[in-house]
């Protein structure tokens, strides 16, 4: 985490933090990393700038602590598997729409991530492009395995990868999407998807030797 390592919040203090923490992700998910100063977020938090330098350290570490604490909440929020939900379009219907309701209750995140994952800010480049490898991977891994329980597949075959990836560029797409046009839900726009990923498999099923 971004919290410096010598600092223990106490109960007020993880309440402090966690305002910071929202402020910062509101701001920069609607204006963009620059315009979240200290200054700003100090405002928008309501709280001592002694409190932010105190438990994050820099503006640096509470973009970390944001990315992190996004990381976690939207893992956390995303059901896990309970085997196949009957023939491979359901199961993928229900993948996609339990999949769509997380990635909208966790708008701010997703547009950071989506943003960083295009172009990371100079400043803490390196860790946030670790961060957001981290949290697309654990994604890839996901959509691996519920996509291999669809169709009775290996989990680590070339073809399952393929779909995997094809999947996580659609709600990438989607979610921008989604983002720009307030006549639509991420759900609506996933649609075609399960049909999508099934000839994609019949395709690449052939292609392969």
């Amino acid at each position: 985490m971004a919290t410096r390592a010598e600092v223990t919040p106490n109960r007020r203090g993880m309440k402090s933090r966690e305002l910071v923490l929202d402020a910062a992700e509101r701001v920069m998910s609607e204006d963009g990393f620059e315009a979240a100063t200290i200054a700003r977020v100090v405002k928008e938090a309501g709280i001592p700038l002694s409190s932010v330098y105190h438990y994050f350290g820099s503006k640096d570490g509470i973009l970390l602590a944001v990315m992190e604490r996004g990381a976690d909440r939207f893992f956390a929020d995303l059901p896990g598997s309970n085997g196949r939900a009957g023939r491979p379009a359901e199961h993928l219907a229900a993948l996609i729409t339990t999949a769509a309701s997380t990635l909208e209750r966790h708008p701010n995140f997703l547009r950071l991530l989506i943003g960083f994952a295009a172009q990371p800010p100079t400043a803490a480049g390196g860790e946030i492009r670790a961060v957001v490898g981290r949290v697309r991977e654990l994604a890839l891994e996901r959509l691996r395995a519920e996509i291999a329980v669809a169709f009775g597949d290996d989990p680590k075959s070339p073809t399952t990868d393929q779909l995997a990836r094809f999947a996580l560029a659609a709600f990438d797409g989607a979610f921008v999407a989604s983002q720009t046009d307030a006549g639509v839900t991420l759900e609506r726009l996933l649609e075609p998807l399960p049909a999508a990923i099934i000839g994609a498999r019949r395709a690449l099923v052939v292609k392969s030797p």
